[in-house]
This record gives structure tokens, C-alpha cells and sequence, in this order.
């Protein structure tokens, strides 16, 4: 006999990939962001209380099926399909909890709270429970309300920042300036909660490369200011792509937006480093739309490490750094060291066919649209 079935919504961060994922809202209330390609098509609707409430009930009952089973492995007829992430989740220990999709923060705050109270109650292993969130949804909220979260278990929100730019951001139809993002940011620290913002390299294009870097690190350091040494911000790094279909692409093929390529985003990082020059935060590069996974650490204390990295890469001769950028997009390479590995320039050889008489140019435009494989 099949436990209960139950919703999940389609994305989550890679953060949290074993979290038992809870569908409080469906799809996004905005989703107008031109670089976004998900929820297009998708109506926006907050969920009813009882029915999230019945959802965590359905993912306990298929806990409770998969614990009965030697390696928690779903067996058919068991549980529904949906329930392989309760496998996951109970595999990693039962620890963490997501709350889905765009924005569950436009739920009542106190019908929020009585979601994450439930989850807590029905898996009282979860030590971590955490939601995405759009910075005018959090700006809106008042203080007690966001304290009203934290006291309930809320421990993290995830927010999609991506630059703080006011004309990147009205650009892109963000729906939000710097000072909202300012605002929304510095409201969830002060409640108690950890923050993570997301910050997209390239998304100014070429024309408000420098702009991008100045208003987001205006931002950022704005926002880390009121973090505490127990909790600081986390910038999470997403380098942008062109996803087919999406409104960015209609700017690009319109000549409106033009990308830039690996190696300009490179340089655009450095240039945010330097401006983040003193500023307390964690950086991350966990996702593989980034160039380069070791660019991640502690500001300040490893401030002069991640410099040293782009800088690698930067004083490479242009044919090398395409050669890198083309390399790590397909798996080959992962730092600009590994340019001297001889097998590595092999299996790049072997797997991108024509590589040797490639130009630079050519590799730089093929490395920008492999980007977009993997959104």
C-alpha cells in the first residue's frame, strides 16, 4: 500500500539537495526576471494551511514506510515517486528542511510559523530549516514578524540579490532596488536569521560591468555590517547564462544585452574583491554555472587568496585563458594550473572536437553557451 502523496516544487539550492523539500507556495509571484527560465507559464498561489500541514503528515508517513526498509531505498508500491527525497533527506541524517517554491515568505507570517512549528514536530531531528525569499516581500515585513519566524525554527533565508545595481536590477525587471535589498537584508540578520544572497557575475553585460560591481558591493557591504560574528552573510556566486527561451535571450539576440565571456567575469570578480575590501562575509562557489569552484572563503582573511586565483588566470596569455574557460566548462579543467597537465589537454581534445584549430574567440563563445546547460 503507497503512503500519501504529496507536492514538491521544481527547484531548490544545491545547499540544500538532501533537505526535505515542503511546498508552500506554487511557483513565483513575480517571474518577470528576464535571466529566469523557470515558473514561465506558471501560475502563482499560496497553498492553504492544511494542505502544506497534510503534505508534511504524507512525507512523515513515507519516512516512517522507508525506515522499515534495510537501505531506506524505495521500494515499489511503498511510497510514491515523490518520496526519493525523503529518501535522500532521511539518508543524510534528517537534519534540514527547505521551504518551496519562489517566495513562501508571502505566506501570512504567523501561517509560516505554524508550517515550520509542524516540520519541526514531525521530524524532530531537523536542526535546520531554511526558504527562499524575494527582498520586497521581506522588506514589507515588520521586525516582530521576522522574529516571529525565527522563534517558530526558521534558520536561514535564501535570496536572490544578483546585483545591487539599481539600473542592472531594472534592466533585468528584478522587481526591487539596492535600498529594498538593503532593507530586506539587514531585517533578516537583525531577527536572528542567516542570510545568503545570491549575486550573479555578468549580469550588468558588458555596458554595466563596472556599475554592477560598485552597487553590489554597495550592498554587500551594507548588509554584512549588520551581521554577527556568529552568523555571517553568505554570498553565494551564480554566474549568469542566456537560457534559450528566456527574455535575456530575446535582449541578446536584439543586441540589447551581450554577455560576458569567462574571462571578463573573471575580471569583474576581481574588481568586486577589491571592493569588498574589509568586509565580513562568507563567499561560495557551489554551483556549476561558475568558472571556478575554488574561489570560495572567508572576507577578509582570504581576501588576498581569492585575488591571487583570478589573477591567475588573468595574467594568462589570451589563447591559454580561452583554452581554460573552454577546459573547465567541460569538466577538463578546474584552476588554470591544471593548464600544464598534458592528459587534461588531451581529454580536452578528445572531447570538444576542432579544439586545436579553434581561435580564441571562438572558444570564449563556446565556453558562454555551455553556460546555459546547466540551468
Amino acid at each position: 500500500m503507497t503512503t500519501p502523496s504529496f507536492e514538491q516544487g521544481p527547484i531548490r539550492p544545491p545547499s540544500e539537495a538532501s533537505s526535505l523539500l515542503v511546498r508552500v507556495v506554487r511557483n513565483c509571484g513575480w517571474n518577470r526576471c528576464r535571466f529566469c527560465p523557470v515558473y514561465k507559464d506558471c501560475r502563482f498561489s499560496v497553498r492553504s494551511l492544511a494542505e502544506v500541514l497534510a503534505d508534511v503528515d504524507a512525507m512523515r508517513a513515507a519516512a516512517d514506510a522507508l525506515e522499515g526498509e534495510p537501505t531506506m531505498t524505495p521500494r515499489a508500491g511503498s511510497v510514491p515517486p515523490e518520496a526519493f527525497q525523503v529518501a535522500l533527506f532521511l539518508r543524510d541524517g534528517a537534519r534540514a528542511a527547505f521551504l518551496q517554491d519562489a517566495d513562501p515568505c508571502a505566506l501570512a507570517p504567523d501561517k509560516l510559523a505554524a508550517v515550520i512549528e509542524h516540520v519541526r514536530r514531525a521530524f524532530p531531528s531537523v536542526t535546520r530549516v531554511t526558504t527562499y525569499g524575494r527582498a520586497a516581500t521581506l522588506a514589507r515585513r515588520r521586525p516582530p514578524q521576522l522574529a516571529l519566524l525565527a522563534a517558530a525554527g526558521l534558520t536561514r533565508v535564501h535570496l536572490g540579490m544578483e546585483s545591487g545595481s539599481d539600473e542592472v536590477l531594472a534592466r533585468v525587471d528584478k522587481g526591487c532596488t539596492a535600498a529594498r535589498l538593503v532593507t530586506a537584508g539587514r531585517q533578516v540578520l537583525e531577527a536572528g536569521l542567516e542570510l545568503c544572497f545570491y549575486v550573479m557575475p555578468g549580469l550588468g553585460g558588458r555596458d554595466l560591468a563596472a556599475e554592477h560591481v560598485r552597487g553590489t558591493a554597495a550592498v554587500l557591504r551594507e548588509v554584512a555590517a549588520a551581521a554577527g560574528p556568529e552568523r555571517p552573510l553568505v554570498v553565494r556566486l551564480r554566474t549568469t547564462a542566456v537560457v534559450p527561451g528566456t527574455p535575456l535571450a530575446d535582449d541578446e539576440a536584439d543586441g540589447r544585452f551581450t554577455l560576458p565571456d569567462d574571462v571578463e567575469v573573471a575580471a569583474e570578480l576581481r574588481a568586486l574583491l577589491e571592493a569588498l575590501d574589509g568586509v565580513r562575509l562568507e563567499l561560495r562557489s557551489d554551483h556549476a554555472l561558475n568558472l571556478m569552484p575554488e574561489l570560495e572563503g572567508s572576507l577578509p582573511d582570504d581576501r588576498g587568496r581569492l585575488t591571487s586565483l583570478l589573477d591567475e588566470l588573468l595574467a594568462l596569455s589570451p589563447s591559454q585563458q580561452a583554452e581554460f574557460a573552454l577546459g573547465a566548462r567541460v569538466g577538463v579543467y578546474r584552476a588554470p594550473r591544471d593548464l600544464r597537465d598534458e592528459q587534461r589537454a588531451e581529454a580536452l581534445r578528445r572531447r570538444v572536437a576542432g579544439t586545436d584549430e579553434a581561435d580564441q574567440s571562438e572558444k570564449l563563445e563556446a565556453a558562454k553557451r555551455i553556460r546555459a546547460r546547466f540551468l
